[in-house]
């Protein structure tokens, strides 16, 4: 009851902002069936735990647009239901957008389990898997390690070009996580971009707000110089 178009229509806010977050619940396959004896409650909120996630990311504390639960097992539709309500109370939405919450029900359980949960999350989260991702990139690149593969087929110049399409993708998750508004490149060019231009190399949303009341940030210029 849950198919691709509806994830890519409800999941998705803004067309850059389309990269999901995957999680599941449980993450293993217990030998004994009794070692994973937990009830839906539970499974259902593991499936925000950090260690539940499939990429590198803890996305507790930042800002979500939207998610989806696929359930399969034994679960009604008013255990989830219970259980979405319970979540949206302690995660953080869009507030424009609280009621982002798609649920898909499959009555066949996993093999070994009673029931299993997994959620995708467009999550301003994301933000940390860019700063990894241009912070390892920036660090071979500097020595021009590996290069050579690539210029053979391509302009050295698109490296340039793909780090600032990519950062400008990291600073619009951070913008959005921490104001709430719409970034400049999703909205178009009619508003105009807040000054906010220091805070948007900040490490995280906590770090951000505190840079929006006035204070220092944990760690100062040497914790936003560890997020590069």
């Amino acid at each position: 009851n849950l198919d691709l178009n509806e994830i890519t229509m409800n999941l998705v806010p803004f067309p850059r902002m389309h990269f999901l977050l995957s999680s599941m619940s449980p993450l293993y396959v217990a030998k004994d069936p009794k070692m994973v004896a937990r009830g839906f409650h539970q499974t259902f909120s593991e499936a925000l735990a950090p260690g539940n996630q499939l990429m590198n990311v803890d996305p507790r504390g930042s800002t979500y647009m939207a998610m989806a639960f696929l359930v399969r097992g034994s679960a009604t539709i008013a255990d989830v239901n219970r259980n979405v309500a319970r979540i949206q109370k302690q995660v953080k939405m869009l507030p424009y957008n609280e009621d982002a919450f798609k649920i898909g029900l499959c009555a066949v359980p996993p093999k070994g389990l009673p029931y299993s949960v997994l959620g995708l999350a467009n999550s301003c989260a994301a933000h940390h898997l860019f700063s990894q991702t241009l912070r390892d990139f920036s660090r071979l690149y500097g020595r021009k390690a590996h290069v050579h593969h690539y210029t053979q087929y391509m302009e050295r110049a698109q490296f340039d070009e793909a780090y600032e399409t990519v950062n400008s993708l990291m600073k619009d998750y951070i913008h959005l996580d921490m104001l709430h508004e719409t970034p400049v490149a999703c909205a178009g060019p009619a508003r105009e971009r807040s000054d906010i231009a220091s805070l948007l190399f900040a490490p995280s949303a906590r770090a951000s707000t505190a840079a929006l009341r006035g204070q220092e940030p944990a760690g100062g210029a040497a914790g936003l110089q560890h997020f590069f």
